[in-house]
């Protein structure tokens, strides 16, 4: 494996060799991308649920990914986050991203944290800049030969 291909799958979110990683592995479904994740002890903030950070986290990536499944690169620009219950360790929550607009450079993008049951435990809004020029093709090197390859990082 190469230096790049390395770098491609080192993300903290999705990338299969981070050790420290979350190991996130979204699918494109009706227009929005979605995950399934199950917090452990080590992603603790008090006693029993998982840290916000984390939980930030989570929706940051799902909606980057929503952009990337749409072939766009695009970086956080500002995260809006609306906690409505505790996500408890354990249990599986399902992660879920869809663009809302689509602007030339900015994109507005939508993710909730829901449990296995349906209920909306924390909410995001997202603003994504489209990154171009040299930027552009330096991410179009280290990821696409890795993702083509095999669908994912």
């Amino acid at each position: 494996m190469d230096e790049k291909e390395r770098q491609a799958r080192y993300c903290f979110g999705c990338g299969s060799l981070n050790p420290q990683g979350l190991h996130l592995d979204f699918k494109m479904e009706e227009g929005e991308v979605k995950a399934v994740f199950t917090p452990q002890q080590e992603h603790q903030g008090f006693p029993g649920y998982m840290h916000g950070g984390l939980v930030t986290t989570l929706m940051d990536e799902a909606m980057g990914w929503c952009t990337v499944f749409q072939q766009i690169w695009a970086v956080t620009a500002k995260v809006n986050v609306r906690f409505r219950e505790p996500v408890p360790l354990s249990q599986p929550v399902i992660v879920s991203a869809a663009i809302e607009k689509n602007r030339r450079r900015w994109l507005t993008v939508r993710a909730e944290v829901r449990s296995r049951e349906g209920e909306i435990l924390a909410e995001a809004e997202g603003i994504f800049m489209r990154v171009s020029g040299e930027r552009q093709r330096q991410l179009d090197e280290i990821y696409l030969p890795v993702y083509n390859r095999d669908g994912r990082f």
